[in-house]
């Protein structure tokens, strides 16, 4: 009698490496963990937590609990954490959580905690589940390795992307219109618009937008000290907001006006130096899903590389205007052909 069984419990080792194995990311790799470990053991409840510095967020997954429960466990959660760092290697610990006893399996690699398996009505953790444990961790470690990597790289390919399009001698309405596209690809947002203030610093002004509302806000202007906007110009602090409902200051002005609804975004205050010249906003994240604080950090590099953009640009256009001005009088610019972003005199200067 006892073959069988052991042959199960291999059997399930063996689906639980090869499905942590297949994993192509942490969400993924979490979802795996935690069927897997219901499956080795006699528990109906349980969860998955991974949390690295590496990662852009904590990963949590829950099964066979009440639907808040991911709500009311998480200050908790991290009280369990510590508690595991301190505990002896590899042993489970026991909590209670309200009507729950909880069994605690750390996920340990490289002498740190990364996480642990919570296994809700049973008194020890499977035998086959905590020997499999030090496999657990260093594949779970190598995916947060192999995460990091990408998104450096990421972050890496944006910003590169970006300056080097912004660099180049075309007109900066074209730059800023694959800036924001590559802004937009990178944090995988549906619409995304520059936000300029005007000389008084008192409004706004739809400087640039990509995405579905782009033919609707060219006009629209507003008070510089309403909205998430608003406020990230007053704190000079990125702010993502992943639930606009939830958000007394969010500006549905604009939304009402458009027919744009935004659910969530990331709002980047556009700084040339110590001066601010606006705000760089992202909407929606694709598939219903939040921003993170890896895709903020992402569009505070990008957000350096505009902001200078457009102070040169607005530099320049000074110039050209005093230049001109200086040189042949206020009113013998009409319609001349030369291009703004151009050093040479222009053709009525040059002929003269």
């Amino acid at each position: 009698m006892t073959e069988p069984a052991s042959c199960d419990c291999l059997s399930g080792a063996l689906r639980l490496i090869d499905a942590i194995q297949a994993a192509q990311d942490m969400h993924q790799c979490c979802q795996s963990l935690l069927e897997q470990a219901l499956a080795l053991t006699t528990s109906q409840s349980g969860f998955v937590l991974v949390s690295d510095p590496r990662l852009p967020s904590e990963h949590f997954l829950s099964s066979g609990f009440e639907p808040n429960f991911e709500a009311r466990s998480l200050a908790d959660r991290l009280e369990w954490l510590d508690q595991l760092a301190d505990a002896p290697e590899e042993r489970p610990t026991r909590v209670r959580f309200g009507e729950h006893a909880l069994a605690l399996q750390p996920i340990r690699a490289s002498g740190r905690v990364l996480g642990m398996i919570g296994l809700a009505g049973v008194d020890e953790v499977d035998t086959g589940l905590q020997q499999l444990m030090p496999v657990i961790g260093t594949m779970i470690e190598r995916l947060a390795a192999k995460t990091s990597m990408e998104r450096k790289l990421l972050h890496f390919d944006t910003f590169l992307e970006v300056s080097s399009l912004l660099a180049k001698p075309v007109g900066l309405s074209e730059s800023l219109d694959i800036a924001l596209f590559s802004s937009m690809k990178a944090v995988s947002a549906e619409a995304a618009s520059i936000l300029l203030l005007d000389e008084a610093k008192q409004r706004f002004r739809f400087f640039h937008v990509e995405g579905a509302a782009k033919p609707l806000l060219g006009e629209i202007t507003f008070d510089s000290s309403e909205g998430v906007a608003g406020r990230v110009l007053q704190s000079l602090e990125a702010q993502v907001v992943n639930d606009v409902v939830d958000d007394v200051q969010f500006y549905g002005q604009i939304d009402s006006k458009t027919g744009f609804r935004t659910r969530n975004l990331i709002a980047v205050p556009l700084l040339a130096g110590n001066d601010p010249i606006g705000v760089l906003e992202v909407l929606n994240r694709s598939g219903n899903e939040d921003f993170t604080v890896d895709d903020r950090l992402l569009l505070v590099a990008v957000a350096d590389q505009i902001a200078y953009a457009i102070r040169n640009a607005q530099l320049f256009d000074q110039v050209v205007q005093a230049y001109c001005k200086r040189r042949q009088g206020e009113d013998s610019c009409d319609k001349c052909p030369q291009p703004l972003e151009s050093w040479d005199p222009c053709n009525q200067y040059r002929e003269r």
